[in-house]
């Protein structure tokens, strides 16, 4: 039987969601968790990568078992999983799902939120990036126009990755002025959230960094436009960190949870 789950994890101490030879993964913390719990080795797929250090928030993933235990009582499972798994990863649900659902496949939308501040805060640095210049976020909106819609998105990409097309969808560009902590500071604090079909490795970072420059007045909106068409990495801005960076939700065509 085939067994989706729901997962959250603070990216800061991992190469990122993929197993990597000799480097701690999400991805490898989860399969020696339900390995454990379930007494022979599982593998579990991902809705798809995340960069390392990037932070995730009901991220999706599969499994397949045929363990008896796992339909006897839910709840038990995910608090004896969490018991194994360290800190910093969450298990929140699991469901059967058809035996042909997949993780990454079925996915037809992802969304990731950026944060920001611009003025000094004692609290935010371990979740959003301290920019401290003053911005224009209309012109960093304007900017982000030409993001939407199906792009060639080479130009902000990492270089030389194992992609056979660097298309993208994108259905959502826009800052709005959002605290990852809920804490009120008036324009300074800002998220910029993003959605698309699929994403490339470094893509977001980039295209934050970017905009960015439009934002601190180093470039014109139109700028971005002309980045896609170039498509050349050298062209765009430089990437931002990646720790103020959350994969905020994947969508299917069919409910799940």
């Amino acid at each position: 039987m085939r067994y989706f789950i729901s997962l959250s994890y603070r990216g800061s101490s991992y190469c990122g969601w993929q197993i990597q030879i000799s480097q701690a993964s999400v991805q490898a913390e989860l399969e020696r968790a339900f390995s454990i719990y379930l007494g022979n080795e599982t593998g579990i797929t991902g809705a798809g990568r995340t960069d390392a250090g990037v932070n995730a928030i009901n991220y999706i993933a599969h499994f397949d078992s045929a363990n008896p235990i796992l339909v006897q009582d839910y709840p038990k499972l995910i608090y004896k999983i969490n018991a194994i798994l360290p800190s910093d990863i969450t298990l929140h649900d699991i469901c059967q799902v058809a035996c042909d659902a997949h993780a990454r496949f079925d996915a037809v939308s992802r969304t990731y939120k950026y944060f920001i501040h611009t003025k000094k805060d004692s609290f935010l640095n371990q979740y959003s990036y301290f920019f401290p210049y003053e911005i224009n976020i209309e012109k960093m909106n304007m900017a982000a126009v030409s993001l939407l819609g199906e792009r060639d998105f080479t130009s902000m990409a990492k270089l030389h990755t194992d992609v056979k097309t660097n298309i993208c969808t994108v259905t959502e560009a826009l800052w709005t002025p959002e605290s990852p902590m809920n804490i009120s500071l008036i324009n300074s604090s800002f998220c910029f959230t993003i959605s698309a079909n699929r994403f490339l490795r470094n893509m977001v970072r980039a295209v934050v960094g970017s905009l960015l420059d439009v934002g601190r007045g180093k470039q014109e909106p139109e700028w971005i436009a002309d980045i896609l068409e170039q498509k050349n990495r050298c062209a765009a801005g430089s990437s931002v960190p990646a720790h103020p960076l959350f994969l905020t939700g994947i969508e299917y065509p069919y409910r799940i949870f």
